[in-house]
């Protein structure tokens, strides 16, 4: 952890300028009806909480109205769909009186990036409750805070397991595997059988670090975590074993083309014409969305490339934060220690269909319920995904570069991506750190 003083984020924008701003992102009240200005408090019982994601609204008013019944206060959600814009407008407005009460953000270094700013409250007491409560993991406390004190709350917990088509597979005559060599195995079956085996896309995305990431947990999930600390090299043996394997596994055509778009997945599942993908459990709407369900999908943990290698899991959790400048201060804080409450986390994920990070509210009915059955049983060590695990300007530089190996997915080109990765860890972490 760097002890170095916050540092300001420019406050250049006038209040007109930052107000013409949110317009321009589309701002909007999703759920509530008290609007208000963006200069002063809400009216009466309501908070305001920004957030970037606009399919969430049934699912904030489904928590919502179990808050209100907790805590007196409900929630008046302002959505801004576009992420650039929504990092942009969270900054600036917590250095003015334009923030909200609550707002969505990252966990792991991109929350430490806030939090050393000083734009975000210590929950360091309702952190102390909810695990008093068993409403949380404490495993997950880490990846929320900062200086040894926790700045935000779990807002989901969602899993990175191998989605799969129980058409292609049944079609191919294959099963779930239970070793990498197995699941090698089964993509060569689904290849030979005219099926892709495994939707990958990233060529121009952040989904560039899924397989990255999933390799070198497979291999070593010590090193993953000493490598997106800055404790390890990119070019020590563990991640050139990674991008060898990535590599391999491209020559034997088991992935599709890198420049696929996930949302024509559950088409492809539903026809049998693909037959796994790794991918977030959030992703599990939009298979429901298409018609398809624990008939059609089913999940699976991919194990570890060496079977005496600790089974672990790829976790990303959003983060709830309260505005250090918050209108209603006092308010947003009683929220918060009830924000992790089994009903209202039940409400949420009912709405929301993913997993919670109370290990005592599960989707109803939902394919992610049986995933967290299977993770209950296993209890694989869960890391947290690579965009939030090392410094944010680290991380989306290697995305770029991941994202060129899969364009060009040879193993000279994965020692030369590897080479590029280290010297940006090498310049980031040192400015990180200074």
């Amino acid at each position: 952890m760097s002890d170095r003083p916050p540092r300001p984020h420019p406050r250049g924008l006038s209040r007109r300028t930052l107000l013409g701003l949110l317009g321009a992102g589309g701002l909007a009240l999703a759920t509530g009806c008290a609007r208000g200005t963006y200069t002063r408090p809400a009216a009466g019982n309501v908070l305001t909480l920004n957030n970037d994601v606009a399919t969430w609204s049934d699912a904030y008013a489904a928590a919502s109205a179990v808050l209100e019944q907790r805590t007196g206060s409900r929630l008046a959600v302002r959505a801004v769909p576009n992420q650039s814009t929504y990092q942009q407008i969270v900054r600036m407005s917590a250095q003015t009186d334009a923030t909200t009460d609550l707002f969505k953000w990252w966990n792991g270094y991109r929350l430490q990036d806030i939090a050393r700013a000083g734009i975000v409250t210590d929950l360091s007491a309702v952190w102390d409750h909810a695990q008093e409560q068993g409403w949380v993991d404490p495993v997950l406390r880490a990846s929320f805070s900062f200086d040894g004190r926790p700045w935000a709350l779990p807002l989901y917990k969602t899993y990175y397991p191998m989605f799969f088509s129980r058409r292609a597979f049944a079609e191919a005559g294959v099963s779930v595997p239970t070793t990498f060599a197995e699941l090698l195995e089964v993509a060569g079956t689904l290849r030979d059988a005219g099926v892709t085996p495994i939707g990958a896309p990233g060529a121009s995305t952040w989904e560039s670090i899924i397989w990255f990431t999933q390799l070198l947990i497979g291999h070593s999930p010590d090193f993953y975590e000493d490598v997106t600390a800055g404790r390890a090299s990119y070019l020590d043996d563990t991640a050139t074993a990674a991008i060898e394997l990535w590599a391999r596994m491209y020559a034997d055509d088991l992935f599709s083309g890198p420049d696929v778009d996930a949302s024509g997945f559950p088409g492809q599942f539903a026809d049998g014409t693909l037959g796994m993908t790794l991918a977030g459990t959030f992703n599990v709407n939009s298979y429901t969305a298409a018609g398809l369900g624990p008939a059609d999908v089913g999940m699976f943990l991919v194990p570890p490339v060496d079977s005496a290698v600790e089974q672990a899991v790829v976790v990303e959790s959003a983060a709830l934060c309260v505005s250090a400048n918050a209108h209603k201060h006092e308010q947003a804080m009683v929220v918060a220690d009830e924000w992790l409450a089994t009903d209202v986390q039940q409400a949420w994920v009912d709405q929301l269909g993913d997993a919670s990070a109370n290990p005592g509210a599960l989707p109803t009915g939902s394919l992610v319920a049986d995933l967290a059955t299977d993770v209950a049983r296993v209890r694989p060590r869960e890391v947290t995904r690579y965009w939030e695990a090392s410094p944010p300007v680290l991380v989306e530089g290697n995305v770029r570069d991941l994202s060129a190996f899969m364009v060009t997915p040879t193993v000279d080109n994965g020692i030369s991506v590897l080479r590029n990765m280290q010297d940006r860890a090498d310049a980031e972490w040192e400015a990180w750190r200074a």
